[in-house]
């Protein structure tokens, strides 16, 4: 008789079953999830060949033709954050595509952005975030929303501040968005870069301000909305 083939789990595969309260053994599991947690560990080897680096399991959604569900593996880097810098990774064709490039340029624009208006805030208590809303298959960034939050309520200083914003940017080739939020009272260094956005009350906010390209296309540059 031919011998019976038995397959061995890694170790990764091993720690996945566990965190997801599987058997780790391979002849404990069932033929649904042999196969999830083969097809799991051919994605991250994916991803390692194509990027050189380890990358650890942080969730898993199987296909649900029923529920229009695509299958998506979530991961992240080795030293990168998996609350902030996890992506997906989903099949193509006889192969998959991933979304690493937008954790990859995240702080690469984040940078640029700082170096560029940087000089606008001199003496202001202010902080930015930028967060990539469009990035093609190749990696190249197509679209920015900008979000800073200022220290000041003087709207005349306010106005003038972004006024040299969106003259600072006419000449960014990406699209982008932009919001600034003047608070009332100091508020900024209480702002975590994780939810920055949920991190305040709306009674805080003294005005806020919108610049998107249809502003700009119409002439205006900006909106501000008093509160």
């Amino acid at each position: 008789m031919g011998k019976i083939f038995k397959h061995k789990l890694t170790t990764r595969q091993k720690e996945i079953l566990e965190r997801t309260k599987l058997p780790n053994n391979w002849e404990e599991l069932s033929t649904y999830h042999r196969r999830i947690i083969k097809r799991i560990e051919k994605m991250i080897k994916y991803l390692e060949k194509k990027y050189g680096k380890k990358f650890y399991y942080k969730g898993y959604i199987p296909e649900n033709k029923l529920f229009f569900d695509k299958e998506s593996l979530l991961v992240y880097a080795e030293g990168d954050d998996p609350e902030v810098d996890c992506f997906a990774v989903e099949p193509k064709g006889f192969g998959f595509t991933d979304e690493y490039a937008w954790v990859i340029q995240t702080p690469i624009v984040q940078k640029e952005m700082e170096e560029k208006l940087a000089g606008i805030f001199e003496g202001q208590n202010y902080k930015m975030f930028v967060e990539l809303t469009g990035v093609s298959d190749e990696g190249v960034v197509k679209w920015i929303d900008i979000c800073i939050y200022i220290d000041n309520k003087d709207t005349s200083v306010t106005d003038s501040i972004m006024d040299r914003i969106v003259e600072a940017l006419s000449s960014e080739t990406r699209e982008w968005d932009l919001t600034m939020y003047c608070f009332k009272k100091p508020v900024v260094d209480s702002i975590p870069s994780k939810e920055h956005n949920r991190s305040f009350e709306s009674d805080d906010v003294y005005c806020m301000y919108d610049s998107n390209r249809v502003d700009r296309r119409e002439g205006r540059g900006w909106e501000r909305n008093d509160r």
